[in-house]
């Protein structure tokens, strides 16, 4: 089977466009969101996420029956299978029918599980369909090339113009979004610079291996953020990678 269209970026999140928007641009990539965005706020993002890639001029999303970000957590958390199965089966048929030349997906840091479970449903199709996936830094440095090989990876490198555009758009979503989004926006840019926005990576995304062992000796992010919510009162209970979202994604393994 070969790919004949345009790449496809499946996110986890409206609002991660954002951190490769030029190259998006210039490969005319569509987007497709797994959630709505909606756990920080009760308030979905695709309407904004809808109207920044309009006036970027990027292609209209891919419509797909994504769901509540409350919704894919309780899932992940209950490991129900139903709805998991769901999303897998949407996600599958709508790449199969698009059938794009390669994809690009959210990173697996350990920094948000729907960002972690969205990285390997990318891999499992890539893996199946036969086409190459890539993976952007979300949490991290942008320049940030992973564990992968530079000349393996495709890379921007924006001009003054490029990157004030990028900026503009950046603060003007962040400003409508709410303000836990605005904090994490106003965070990255104060830690890396706004300079470190001008590079723009697609790695070649990792495989399960290497991932899984990380969290043999540590735990990862969501975890530890989770834990303090519930000693705070705010969460009755909290989601852990060993029980909750490693057998989830046990069933998606791709190898190294």
């Amino acid at each position: 089977m070969q790919p004949s269209n345009a790449p496809l970026a499946i996110f986890a999140h409206p609002g991660h466009e954002l951190r490769i928007l030029h190259a998006l641009g210039d490969l005319k990539a569509s987007c497709l969101y797994l959630t709505d965005a909606s756990g920080s706020t009760g308030v979905s993002r695709i309407p904004l996420t809808t109207d920044l890639l309009a006036e970027a001029g990027l292609p209209d999303r891919v419509p797909f029956p994504f769901i509540p970000d409350a919704a894919l957590y309780a899932a992940l958390l209950n490991r129900d299978n139903a709805v998991i199965d769901e999303l897998r089966r949407d996600l599958t048929a709508h790449v199969t029918r698009l059938l794009p030349a390669f994809l690009i997906t959210d990173s697996a840091e350990g920094y948000n599980p729907a960002h972690d479970f969205c990285h390997f449903m990318a891999l499992e199709l890539g893996h199946a369909l036969g086409i190459e996936v890539y993976d952007i830094a979300l949490d991290g440095d942008p320049g940030d090339f992973g564990s992968a090989k530079p000349e393996d990876c495709r890379v921007w490198s924006l001009d003054g113009a490029a990157l004030a555009r990028k900026l503009a758009f950046v603060r003007q979503y962040a400003a409508l979004a709410g303000t836990m989004l605005a904090e994490e926006t106003g965070h990255l840019l104060a830690l890396y610079g706004e300079q470190a926005q001008a590079d723009e990576i697609l790695r070649p995304a990792p495989g399960w291996d290497a991932y899984d062992a990380r969290w043999t000796s540590e735990a990862p992010f969501f975890e530890r953020h989770g834990l303090k919510r519930v000693r705070e009162g705010k969460y009755r209970t909290a989601l852990s990678y060993r029980d909750h979202l490693r057998p989830v994604l046990a069933g998606m393994m791709v190898p190294a």
